[in-house]
C-alpha cells in the first residue's frame, strides 16, 4: 500500500470526518446532563421555596433562560393541602441532527417530576417564632 502516493490523505479524509462527528455527539451529551442537572435543580428550588400563584410562569421563565441547548415542552404544577407536585419537560436538540436521524435518535428529552410535602400551618408558625 506504501507504493502508492497519497495513501496518508486517503486515510485522514476517512477518519477526521468521523472523530468530528463523534466529538459533536459526545459534546452534545455533556450539555444535554448539564441541562438535566439545571432542571432538577431549578425544580426542587421551586417545590421547596416558592409559595407564590405563578409558580408555573416562573419556573418555565427561569428554566428557558438557563437551559442551554433546549427548549421547554411543558411545566405542570398542582398543589393541594399536603403535597406540591411539579412536573416539567423539556427537549433538547442535538447538533447535528441530520446526521443522528440514521440512528433514530432525534432527540433527548428530561422529564423531572417531583412531590414535596407542605409544611402544617403549625409548623410555619413554630418556624416564625424560632425565626426571631
Amino acid at each position: 500500500m506504501r507504493e502508492i502516493d497519497g495513501y496518508m490523505t486517503l486515510e485522514a479524509s476517512l477518519i477526521i470526518p468521523v472523530l468530528c462527528f463523534l466529538l459533536v455527539l459526545l459534546f452534545s451529551f455533556f450539555f444535554y446532563i448539564m441541562d438535566l442537572g439545571i432542571v432538577s435543580g431549578l425544580v426542587k428550588e421551586a417545590g421547596l421555596h416558592t409559595e407564590d400563584k405563578n409558580q408555573e410562569t416562573d419556573l418555565r421563565r427561569d428554566l428557558e433562560r438557563r437551559i442551554v441547548l433546549g427548549k421547554v415542552s411543558s411545566v405542570s404544577v398542582s398543589e393541594t393541602k399536603e403535597k406540591r407536585k411539579i412536573k416539567v419537560q423539556a427537549e433538547i436538540g442535538v447538533p447535528a441532527a441530520g446526521s443522528v436521524e440514521i440512528f433514530g435518535l432525534r432527540l433527548f428529552k428530561i422529564t423531572e417530576q417531583q412531590e414535596f410535602m407542605l409544611p402544617k400551618e403549625t409548623e410555619k408558625i413554630r418556624r416564625w417564632s424560632l425565626i426571631e
